[in-house]
């Protein structure tokens, strides 16, 4: 526990740092770099995680998983940088890559029932209808959003499944990371597909998807 809350609270501190900056009318000059740092630091959360518990396995198991986010966090800040809807579709891939090696961690801890379906399923509907409004502007690759939300959706719906059926703090804090990489994944719509862009909408994504990290990276403590 106390290796958790001091990681907590180095975590915290530097994104709170990088989370200013993006508050900056000039935060897209070093946006990249920040951004690729406070990345890397949810991968060094859970290397250390690794190193204090000595879950091998585990980590080999999560390390593809937080890889894939990393290099979707950089094409994505690439994206903001230079607007090329390219960049956008193969981060979503990456990403779409990570969930999936984060389901099959899932999926090894509890096998998938049918009524894993269902939220993924009216996951993609609701997100069909808001794409399909007028205040929303998707593109070509409303096809390509459809499917990553039912996957995201997927991983938040056998995370609390698991978490509800072995509530330790393991999968607990692991759906609370779960909840919170949805949360962040649900704002991408409003930050880069709705007419008006918000700041706030753009804060908001960054900090619930770092602390999602922060939680899936450091749930290994507790295993």
């Amino acid at each position: 526990m106390v290796s958790f809350i001091v990681l907590l609270i180095c975590y915290t501190a530097s994104l709170l740092f990088f989370l200013n900056e993006v508050r900056k009318p000039d935060y897209k000059k070093t946006y990249l770099v920040r951004k690729t740092i406070q990345s890397l630091a949810f991968l060094a959360v859970l290397v250390l995680s690794w190193r204090i518990c000595g879950q091998t396995f585990l980590f080999l198991q999560l390390l593809p998983a937080f890889l894939c986010c990393l290099i979707g966090d950089v094409l994505l800040a690439l994206y903001n940088k230079f607007r090329k809807k390219r960049m956008f579709a193969t981060g979503l891939c990456v990403f779409l890559a990570g969930h999936l090696f984060f389901l099959h961690r899932m999926s090894s801890m509890q096998t998938f029932a049918w009524t894993d379906l269902i939220f993924p399923a009216c996951g993609v509907v609701i997100a069909a209808v808001m794409t399909g409004s007028k205040s929303f502007h998707t593109g070509r690759l409303r096809p390509c959003i459809l499917i990553y939300t039912f996957f995201v959706s997927a991983l938040f719906a056998k995370s609390v499944h698991v978490a509800w059926s072995m509530p330790d703090a393991f999968h607990v804090t692991a759906a609370l990371g779960c909840l919170l990489f949805f949360a962040s994944d649900f704002s991408i719509l409003f930050l880069y597909f709705y007419k008006t862009r918000d700041i706030r909408i753009h804060l908001f994504n960054l900090a619930s998807y770092y602390m999602g990290m922060f939680f899936l990276a450091s749930c290994m403590l507790f295993a």
